[in-house]
């Protein structure tokens, strides 16, 4: 499951930093606001990139696994 790690990190920061845009533009700290919007655009940009580049595995892996659980036909035993 480490397909979706680094996307779900980028989310996270991606959050984190949309808290401090708002407390810095509550504050009136313009530096520490660009920062945070150009970290937010930039993170949020990587997470798809991220995201679009590892979802196709992630998915095969998630098949496979569905394919694994799947029951094996049994063999019809008709003696009767």
């Amino acid at each position: 499951m480490r397909h979706l790690a680094l996307p779900f990190f980028c989310a996270a920061v991606v959050g984190l930093l949309l808290a401090l845009l708002a407390w810095a533009l509550r504050n009136h700290t313009d530096q520490v606001a660009l920062a945070c919007a150009i970290g937010a655009v930039f993170f949020a940009w990587r997470c798809w990139e991220d995201l679009n580049t590892t979802w196709p595995a992630f998915k095969a892996e998630m098949q496979r696994r569905s394919d694994e659980r799947q029951r094996a036909p049994l063999i019809a035993d008709d003696t009767h």
